[in-house]
């Protein structure tokens, strides 16, 4: 804890006091509510498992005001954005595992674009329901690429959306933002009856280059995305319901061709991305064994870059066509209780790019097929010991269309061991053992054409799967009635160590003025993180934070994707029997100093101190109104991974109006 001394004291406070979810609006007047979780395709509550599962709930989002990734995953511990913040580059680091390592699902639905420079999801969070992140290496549920972790998008439907008694609703939402002019806003509609429910939902975000806490604009960080929401159900029988969704999201802005660089090629960059799902549960009420659900899905990112200056046009695309299907049986075998869960899953990625309508060797033409099959089993021994036992194996084939290109053929097994152990009423250790892999994806492996001037992409046949072997322990803690009728407490630590081995990095070789990816890393990623959520009838407050260290062990150098250390604090405060909110947020991150030296490798990063102020006010059940101060003192600052500053102060002002009968 050396250099961190404020986290040694709060882990020490943890250990003798000792789970995790943001507050969402119910919690104004009833304290912490229960959240489900299905990231780890067992329904349970998000806090007091055994894997640290991190939730964004629809009604955090509207406090938040989230417009984007790093919005959605700012006030969780070990988890932050990479690549700055022009949003065409965003991506998820957690753990500090980036770059791919990260799964991330909308509807069940993969979204497997990965390129360097650029964004692995785009999505407009105002058509969101909840967002799930799971810290922790996962491939026995969601195979290849989840070495980090998972993150799981679930959108808006009619259920979600309305009442408990409305049959119809709607609402407006209006938005604007100070330092980038930004104008966003939002329509939702929905309906239902007994039998089936439509939702259908459109938003809009334009805005211009922001500030950084310097006053110096930051060039082409504006954005002007409209993205729409059209999802329905119907209960085809009394435990049988059917759900399709369709969402689209197309962003027209201008930007570099390196869009997580300071300076670069200047081009207009058209995003488009369109998921549709197909979902289908079957869970009869008299039948313990069978609680079925099947998603079948196609996403389809392209970006359509066209240069500004010179004649030249580049189509990235990626399709990806999915079953993911599971069945849970309850039962019990010799005094003991068993959670079984099971299934396949397959997929098919389809590469392609061009330039100037001729295939693009740095996109190459190629299709990988990936098929699944995994087995987990929750046991409960007794009421106070549980473990969970689970196994998957999975099969990837990969080809280019490219002459002269090799068929590559890779299997994986990844092993899942759990145990969780109830200490004292609501206290529970928890220590697991879970593995996971991350096949080289195909622009790793077909690669070719020109990487800059004078230097040449070498595609490589030989990479191997990355492997990841975690161990991990961790407290979590509930509490309620502590000082007052319906307050709650929450509580959640975790120590682990990540073991990646043949890690694949992107290798510039100076003598041969060539570049290709290798396995050249054995890595090892150490950490602590922690959070503390109490909701009292009159006010709430949140504490987390986290610390981590990652080195290469072949080469004795510190990994450059490791954030820095990271505390932060949120508190707020009731008025008005609870119509309105008032709070702050404040997030102290170290500087980031342990990173490899080269020309090729991310900078040092400074530390700083983020301060906002928020208030949100319900006048009446139809009406609420929002309003935020991001970085009061107008910091200037940049997050590890980033190149560019981020937006000094920000006030932001939202308006909705909602209605139903």
């Amino acid at each position: 804890m050396k250099g961190f001394p404020l986290l040694g004291v709060l882990s020490l406070a943890m250990a003798v006091a000792a789970g995790e979810a943001t507050v969402d609006e119910s919690a104004a007047t009833h304290g912490l509510s229960e959240i489900v979780v299905s990231a780890t395709r067992l329904p349970e509550s998000g806090h007091q498992g055994p894997v640290p599962v991190g939730v964004i709930t629809r009604a955090e989002m509207d406090q938040r005001m989230t417009r984007n990734l790093a919005d959605l995953l700012k006030d969780m511990p070990g988890v932050t954005t990479a690549g700055g913040p022009r949003q065409a580059a965003a991506k998820p680091n957690v753990r500090g595992l980036g770059e791919g390592r990260v799964v991330m699902r909308i509807d069940g639905a993969r979204q497997n674009f990965q390129t360097r420079h650029r964004g692995q999801s785009f999505v407009d969070p105002l058509l969101l329901e909840q967002v799930e992140v799971l810290r922790g290496p996962a491939s026995t549920l969601h195979g290849s690429g989840a070495i980090g972790g998972v993150v799981n998008v679930r959108t808006m439907d009619a259920d979600s959306f309305l009442g408990e008694d409305e049959r119809f609703g709607g609402r407006l939402t209006s938005a604007y933002e100070d330092n980038e002019r930004g104008r966003f806003g939002a329509v939702t509609v929905a309906g239902r009856n007994e039998q089936a429910g439509v939702l259908a939902s459109v938003s809009r975000q334009k805005a211009d280059d922001f500030k950084d806490g310097s006053g110096n604009r930051v060039d082409v960080t504006g954005h002007d995305g409209l993205s729409w929401l059209l999802k329905g159900h119907w209960d085809a029988a009394e435990a049988t319901r059917v759900t399709l969704a369709y969402m689209d999201h197309e962003d027209d802005s201008r930007s570099f061709a390196t869009a997580d660089r300071p300076v670069g090629t200047l081009i207009d960059r058209v995003t488009s991305q369109r998921t549709t799902t197909l979902h289908l549960t079957h869970d009869p009420l008299d039948r313990d064994w069978l609680d079925a659900d099947v998603t079948f899905y196609h996403s389809d990112l392209k970006l359509d870059e066209q240069a500004v200056e010179v004649v030249n046009r580049q189509v990235n695309r990626l399709e990806t066509f999915g079953l993911d299907a599971f069945n849970r049986s309850e039962f019990e075998l010799a005094s003991t209780r068993h959670q079984l869960v099971y299934g396949v899953e397959f997929y098919r990625d389809e590469q392609e790019g061009f330039e100037n309508g001729v295939p693009r060797l740095q996109f190459a033409n190629s299709r990988q097929d990936t098929f699944g099959a995994f087995l987990q089993d929750r046991i409960e021994l007794s009421d106070r010991f549980a473990m969970t036992l689970g196994l998957r194996h999975d099969r990837t084939r990969q080809r280019a269309e490219r002459e002269g290109t090799e068929k590559i053929s890779s299997d994986s097994t990844s092993l899942l061991a759990q145990g969780s152990y109830a200490l004292l009423p609501g206290l529970h250790a928890h220590l697991g053992y879970s593995e996971a892999f991350r096949a080289p994806n195909l622009r790793e492996l077909y690669i070719g054409g020109q990487h800059f001037p004078g230097n040449t992409y070498l595609p490589n046949p030989d990479l191997k799967p990355e492997t990841a072997r975690n161990v991990e322990l961790g407290l979590t803690h509930v509490r309620s009635d502590l000082i007052a009728d319906g307050d709650r407490l929450r509580s959640r630590i975790a120590v682990f160590r990540n073991d990646v081995d043949d890690f694949i990095n992107q290798v510039v070789d100076g003598v041969s003025n060539t570049t290709r990816f290798l396995n050249v890393a054995e890595a090892r990623i150490e950490g602590v993180e922690f959070s503390i959520d109490y909701a009292h009838p009159r006010w709430r407050a949140r504490v987390f934070g986290s610390r981590l260290r990652g080195d290469d062990r072949l080469a004795d150098l510190p990994l450059e994707s490791i954030p820095g250390d990271e505390v932060g604090l949120v508190g707020a405060r009731r008025w008005l029997d609870g119509q309105l909110e008032t709070g702050t947020r404040v997030i102290y991150t170290a500087a980031q100093n342990r990173v490899p030296i080269g020309p090729h490798n991310a900078p040092q990063t400074p530390s700083h101190t983020l301060v906002d102020l928020f208030a949100s006010w319900l006048p009446t059940e139809a009406w609420r109104f929002d309003l935020r101060v991001d970085n009061l003192t107008d910091k200037s600052y940049r997050r590890h991974l980033s190149l560019i500053n981020d937006p000094g102060r920000n006030v932001r002002l939202q308006v909705s109006w909602r209605g139903g009968a």
